[in-house]
């Protein structure tokens, strides 16, 4: 497959996941929302009627698993892209090192909020959604995609 084509897809790629995160955790966000305060106007999309069933708690921690999902997606479609874009496919590798660095920071504020703070709110958790905000972005690949472009020029100069 061409190079351009390549960036065409890993970029479509990229904007689906985005999207489709956007449009569920906004809607969920939103049900929580109207549940919580008894505002019943708001109604889920089509798409998303299986939530409908469900009570504030269990939507609430529904969010958990789900962003647990797209922090995979993220991994895969960042190492892949990497590993196809890239000439050197060590390099890829690194893209698996700072998804975990980044899942271990975040679960290790989340314990410390939990367990120290006997809380899930605070910045510790504001902490780690940043943490799974950066992993739930095509940042990590675009950083890695960058840095690699220089590598290989300081390699060619050298």
């Amino acid at each position: 497959m061409k190079t351009s084509f390549k960036y065409i897809f890993f970029i479509a790629l990229f904007a689906f996941l985005g999207f489709t995160r956007e449009f569920v955790f906004v809607n969920l966000n939103s049900r929580l929302y109207s549940l919580f305060y008894k505002h019943y106007d708001f109604h889920l999309p089509d798409s998303l009627f299986y939530f409908n069933q469900f009570d504030y708690s269990t939507l609430y921690f529904i969010k958990y698993p789900l962003t647990i999902l797209y922090f995979l997606a993220y991994f895969f479609a960042s190492y892949f892209t990497v590993k196809q874009l890239c000439d050197h496919k060590k390099i890829a590798q690194s893209i698996i090192y700072i998804y975990l660095l980044l899942l271990a920071l975040a679960s290790i504020s989340m314990l410390y909020n939990y367990f120290i703070n006997e809380k899930f709110d605070g910045g510790e958790y504001t902490f780690s959604r940043w943490l799974m905000g950066i992993a739930q972005s095509p940042l990590v690949a675009f950083f890695i995609l960058a840095s690699s472009k220089l590598y290989n020029k300081l390699q060619t100069e050298q």
